[in-house]
């Protein structure tokens, strides 16, 4: 092989290791860089996460909700946990973008890049072997051409000895020529199959250093060109991902410094601490004077009156229904919480909140009663809207079946009882707080217990689809399918004022309108409701108004509202 050939082949395996080996530290990097994206990645999450931490742990507990309802730097604070909150949700979507924009898409271009080195390496590799496949085969003909040759010299030499020498026979001569001319035939055919195997070892190598491995360096650049390419791409939506969310962080920072921060009001939250802790007790009276000098008043004083009424106190003008003393186990705040005596239990908050002061008692009194006021009015939407629903099914069949809703309507029903007798209780523990209708001063406790108004106008339970869920002693049996679901009406808990008539508890008894017959048993221990027995027979004042009650009258002339549901008109 020619030494120039040698030097040649060399450089082109060097320049080919060289670019093998940067291609694969190249590769390398793409890994390195996912490490990178990877441990970013885990940091945002980590971050998010300590984020929400940090929002559990300082959100309000359930038993605080109140205060930072009331008090404008704990609302605020909470508004400011809700942002924070908001700013860990954007931190978690950085790092989804990164996974989904960076990571697996770094992911594939490695795999893709990975293969095609492995190609265009394996496609070098094999235009290698071929250049020395037909330069071993080039040695081989020069080397048989070689041999050929010398063996015709050989012959040659002999011929001219034999054909010189006259001790030789004519025969021998004649072999001698024979021998030299077929090696010389030999000669001349590997001279040509060397010369054609130079031809193309020569065209071969011309190929391989001007064409084939050119194009394998060319793909090999075009294929490194394209990983940085792609890498600078990568940086860009690296960034990107971050910038995404700065607009939605910055806001939530401008809400904390403009939205919560200036929204704090420290004379609003000084009102509400007063509001909150006002008992409405008068300040006492002035200390009576001890006159030693009267007869028989040495050592006696003359007992101040008590000015300070609570609103639970049974002899106070504003006494509340269901107020009565403390509870004997009561200490007072501090006495229950430090407590070292061991059993000792806290002290329970009675239902009608008679722990507390008259002012804050009125305000949880109003609380519960709107609170309870709010699940009726939902209750009512959600029957209404069955109502509705099954007036279409009814109407057009194909649509449902209008039986189907009648166990829903039934549940809602005797929910709207239950919370309407609880409303009624407490508007009944309300009853020292006053509201005026058309001039006239009308308490919640005349309201609760029936005077100046119909059940259509108090608060009393409406009626189900069955017997009422409040009624003590309910049918065994189930009512019969005959008996009619009226529609439920959604009535105000306060009375109207076209509805509240000033002469109706002085006006005439009101004569019948008609007869039933209770088909099932009732009892309950509202006065405005009257007990009934199955069989028994009445005469009807009123007629259902729509709201399910039926207002009847016995022999004996007690009245009351029984459920329209319990009897049959006759």
């Amino acid at each position: 092989m020619n030494e120039s050939t040698d030097v040649h082949r060399k450089q082109s395996l060097d320049q080919l290791s060289a670019l093998e080996k940067f291609t694969e530290k190249g590769i390398d990097f793409l890994d390195n860089f996912n490490r990178f994206v990877r441990e970013r990645q885990k940091i945002e999450m980590d971050y998010a996460a300590q984020l929400k931490r940090l929002v559990k742990s300082y959100s309000p507990k359930r038993k605080d909700e109140e205060e930072y309802k009331i008090y404008s730097s704990l609302r605020t604070f909470k508004g400011v946990l809700q942002e924070v909150g908001s700013i860990a949700n954007q931190h978690e979507l950085v790092a989804e973008n990164m996974v989904q924009s960076v990571f697996n898409e770094v992911v594939k271009l490695r795999q893709e890049l990975k293969k095609e080195r492995m190609d265009h390496l394996h496609e070098a590799k094999q235009e290698d072997a071929h250049m020395e496949k037909s330069r071993r085969k080039l040695d081989s003909c020069k080397s048989q051409y070689r041999s050929a040759h010398e063996a015709w010299l050989q012959a040659k030499i002999l011929f001219e000895k034999a054909d010189s020498d006259d001790n030789r026979t004519k025969a021998e001569v004649e072999r001698a020529k024979s021998t030299m001319e077929q090696k010389d035939q030999f000669r001349e055919k590997q001279k040509n199959e060397y010369i054609l195997q130079l031809k193309n070892t020569n065209e071969d190598q011309q190929e391989h250093y001007s064409s084939k491995l050119p194009t394998i360096f060319n793909k090999l650049q075009a294929m490194e060109e394209r990983r940085i390419t792609c890498l600078g791409k990568y940086y860009e939506t690296y960034a990107d991902c971050h910038k995404k969310v700065l607009p939605v962080i910055t806001q939530c920072l401008d809400d904390i410094q403009v939205k919560h921060g200036q929204a704090v009001t420290p004379a609003e939250d000084s009102q509400a601490l007063i509001t909150k802790f006002e008992t409405g007790n008068q300040p006492p009276k002035d200390l009576p004077m001890m006159d030693l000098d009267e007869p028989g008043g040495r050592g006696q004083t003359q007992a101040p009156e008590k000015d300070n009424v609570s609103i639970g106190s049974q002899n106070g003008a504003n006494s509340l229904p269901g107020r009565g003393k403390a509870p004997k186990n009561k200490k007072g705040v501090f006495g229950t919480i430090f407590s070292s005596k061991k059993g000792s239990r806290r002290w329970e908050e009675a239902k009608d909140f008679s722990h507390l002061p008259p002012n804050q008692q009125k305000q949880k009194l109003q609380g519960k009663i709107d609170e309870i006021q709010g699940k009726i009015d939902q209750e009512v939407k959600q029957k209404e809207a069955l109502l509705k629903m099954r007036d279409v099914y009814t109407a057009n069949n194909s649509l449902g079946d209008p039986n189907s809703l009648n166990k829903q309507l039934e549940t809602i029903g005797k929910k709207i009882d239950l919370l309407r007798l609880e409303l009624n209780t407490y508007q009944k523990f309300m009853g020292h707080t006053a509201y005026k209708r058309n001039g006239k001063v009308v308490e919640f406790k005349d309201k609760a217990d029936g005077k100046g108004g119909t059940p259509s106008q108090k608060s009393s339970p409406t009626r189900s689809s069955g017997p009422p869920a409040n009624v003590p002693n309910s049918p065994s049996k189930e009512r019969p399918p005959s008996s009619p679901l009226s529609p439920l009406e959604h009535e105000d808990s306060f009375i109207d004022d076209d509805d509240f008539d000033e002469d109706e508890g002085t006006a005439a008894d009101p004569k019948p309108v008609g007869t039933c017959t209770a088909m099932y048993e009732f009892n309950s221990d509202d006065p405005n409701l009257l007990n009934m027995v199955e069989g028994e027979v009445l005469d009807v004042i009123e007629k259902d108004s729509g709201d399910g009650w039926t207002r009847v009258r016995r022999s004996d002339n007690s009245e009351g509202y029984v459920p329209t549901s319990y009897v049959n008109h006759l």
